[in-house]
């Protein structure tokens, strides 16, 4: 947005959209106004304007003022501001300057920010990128911009559906209910794998967490704390009562915050494993905040080696996988033996998709 005789209105769609505007005849007009103004390299007065789109500002003084100001408003909103210099002994002149036009604050949501995310990634796989280091710039501030959130392991998982917002209050009310009156629940739940278990629960507690609502209890199956993914419930109800007196009472040391910020290696699956993640490129400098708590060395060719206890090798696997090329997982040797179980799953998947 440097030079006035390359306007920065190329996008002016996508930004009208950005900011709730449709593709309509107005769309275009501004489009038309705004490379006028920046065209002219001068002050403009507001009569040069109507004179200029005469069946745009049309009608009276007090009709065209009124459609001036609200069109000063939507250029703003664009990010094109409109100045306004005062000038002794007339109205004053308005002008553009393309140097100060801005683009509007970008706000994808988890999914929207992994797409990106992910063709960025690709694209930087072709080494003779002409832009390669004005991408990783880009994707770097994509994960800031995305409070340091990248793709979510989650996304990598098949037949991960979301339930109908109707259905998703209806639980919610049933988790609040039994939590509150120490009722157990019948959930039938799907893993990882796509299997269904039937499990009772105690609800302890539930909490949004990176954009899915997840509740914690003991699980009767397991014998031990769980957490469970609402995404995942296949169907959740209160389990007939066993007495008049409550099912169970609440741990007073449990902490749902504890389990809203756990990660998914986290999750007890097996016994305490090393691992070791190596992150190059522009997730290099991100790796503390990609893997809090690990032990981090920084490699004679500016990657970083990140060692860790994990107690869910295959939450690992899927969330290195997700981050893309420039994670790789070193440690353990069965671990890279289940990125390719994935990867071989997910190209199976996107087979049938294509055949169909």
């Amino acid at each position: 947005m440097n030079s006035p005789s390359h306007p920065p209105w190329a996008t002016v769609r996508d930004l009208m959209a950005s900011t709730g505007m449709k593709g309509t005849p107005a769309e275009a007009r501004l489009l038309k106004l705004a490379t006028w103004l920046s065209s002219r390299g001068e002050p403009v007065t507001r009569q040069q304007i109507y004179e200029a789109f005469p069946d745009d500002y049309a009608g009276k003084a007090a009709a065209r003022e009124k459609k001036w100001t609200r069109d000063k408003l939507d250029l703003r909103r664009l990010g094109i501001p409109v100045l306004f210099l005062e000038a002794e002994g007339d109205e004053g002149a308005y002008l553009v300057e393309p140097t100060s036009c801005t683009l509007p604050p970008l706000d994808f949501s988890p999914e929207e920010a992994a797409v990106v995310w992910t063709a960025g990634q690709a694209a930087l796989r072709t080494h003779d990128h002409p832009l390669a280091d004005d991408l990783e710039t880009a994707l770097r501030k994509l994960a800031v911009g995305a409070k340091g959130l990248l793709p979510r392991a989650a996304l990598l998982e098949a037949d991960w559906t979301v339930p109908e917002p109707g259905t998703l209050r209806k639980w919610l009310g049933t988790l609040a209910d039994a939590i509150e009156r120490q009722r157990r629940v019948k959930v039938a739940y799907r893993k990882a794998d796509g299997t269904i278990t039937e499990r009772h629960v105690d609800i302890y507690g539930y909490a949004w967490r990176r954009g899915h609502w997840i509740f914690a209890g003991h699980c009767h199956m397991r014998r031990a704390i769980r957490m469970f993914y609402l995404e995942r419930v296949q169907s959740l109800a209160l389990a007939p009562a066993q007495s008049k007196k409550v099912d169970y009472e609440i741990p007073g040391d449990f902490d749902i915050r504890a389990w809203s910020r756990q990660e998914t290696w986290d999750y007890f699956v097996h016994e305490p494993r090393e691992a070791v993640v190596k992150f190059r490129g522009s997730l290099a400098t991100m790796a503390p905040k990609l893997l809090p708590g690990a032990v981090i060395t920084r490699e004679s060719d500016n990657s970083r080696v990140a060692r860790l206890v994990v107690k869910n090798l295959g939450g690992l696997v899927r969330q290195a996988l997700a981050w893309g090329p420039e994670a790789e997982l070193l440690e353990p040797a069965d671990g890279r033996a289940i990125a390719r179980e994935i990867l071989f799953a997910l190209s199976g998947r996107l087979d049938r998709e294509t055949a169909r």
